[in-house]
């Protein structure tokens, strides 16, 4: 018998792109490579603080129902909770609009919608191509806030922001033409 293969691990760090995509035109079931790239999205890798959310689940395990004869007791799986949570992400208060520096609040605004797209295993400067992958979490953003983000000196201007993630995520897609 053969050895079981051991494939390599995937590295992470600096391979984690994220853009965020509006309502619209964009197909998580076929995402769009033009859409990820065009106008109307905006790539929040650098934008967003690494204490920023991350898509998380939990699945309840139930205990079924004991049989007269059973000496064990036995589980199924339950619901699963889905949630994105709080984005952190850098703001500058002074900024003239339409800047760098207010881009990310502009865009995010309080009951916007639209998908977060991750990208991961790619260099995050690289651009995206046909073949990559992407899990796109389909989003609904909360109120804005200004915080401070980091400690004392080194502290920065920061938006929180939640992110209610409104349906399923459409997970490793091939990016389409």
């Amino acid at each position: 018998m053969a050895a079981p293969p051991r494939p390599d691990g995937t590295k992470l760090y600096l391979r984690d792109k994220w853009i965020f995509v509006p309502t619209g035109a964009y197909d998580p079931e076929e995402p769009s490579l033009a859409i990820l790239e065009g106008a109307t999205a905006l790539d929040v890798t650098k934008i967003f603080y690494q204490s920023s959310a991350r898509p998380s689940q939990s699945t309840n395990l139930v205990k079924a129902p004991k049989r007269v004869g059973d000496g064990e007791a036995y589980e199924h799986v339950g619901e699963t909770a889905v949630s994105f949570g709080e984005l952190r992400y850098q703001f500058n208060p002074q900024a003239p609009a339409a800047s760098e520096g207010k881009k990310a609040a502009e865009k995010l605004v309080e009951g916007a919608t639209g998908h977060l797209v991750n990208r991961l295993g790619i260099n995050r400067d690289t651009d995206s191509e046909e073949d990559d992958f992407v899990t796109s979490y389909p989003v609904e953003l909360g109120p804005q806030l200004e915080v401070p983000e980091g400690d004392n000196e080194g502290a920065e201007v920061a938006i929180t922001q939640t992110a209610a993630q409104t349906g399923p995520k459409s997970f490793n897609k091939q990016l389409v033409a």
